[in-house]
């Protein structure tokens, strides 16, 4: 009978230092992730500051642009385009053109009704 308390005090011991084992490799495990939640955590607060980063240089750039954009020089005599009166080509003759001022709006009617008018005729023909 000794012999087989012998065995079973044995397998006991055997059981307590393999639990014990057990128990280091969890912890380290448990240590392992904590590592890397830590660097995973610090990678990310990099990344975040990087990209303030940019986007403030970003923003820099555009309000420089913007300050920029109505610091240009004007010119001291307007368009051409602006101070001339519309030239109708379809009348024929160069020298002969019929200068007159056109109304933008009736214009704008107008496309509308030749966008209309070609819808119509696409239409009909399918």
């Amino acid at each position: 009978m000794t012999s087989l308390l012998q065995q079973i005090e044995d397998m006991r011991i055997r059981m307590n230092e393999l639990a014990t084992n057990e128990q280091d490799l969890v912890r380290a495990l448990g240590d392992a992730f904590l590592s890397a939640d830590q660097k995973l955590l610090q990678d990310i607060r990099s990344v975040a500051t990087e990209h303030e980063a940019r986007r403030s240089a970003i923003l820099n750039e555009l309000q420089s642009l913007s300050a920029r954009m109505g610091a240009l020089p004007m010119s001291r005599e307007p368009f051409n385009a602006l101070t001339e009166d519309p030239v109708d080509l379809l009348l024929g003759d160069a020298p002969q053109l019929a200068r007159r001022r056109g109304d933008w709006r009736q214009a704008a009617a107008n496309v509308e009704d030749a966008v209309d008018h070609h819808s119509k005729i696409r239409a009909s023909a399918d």
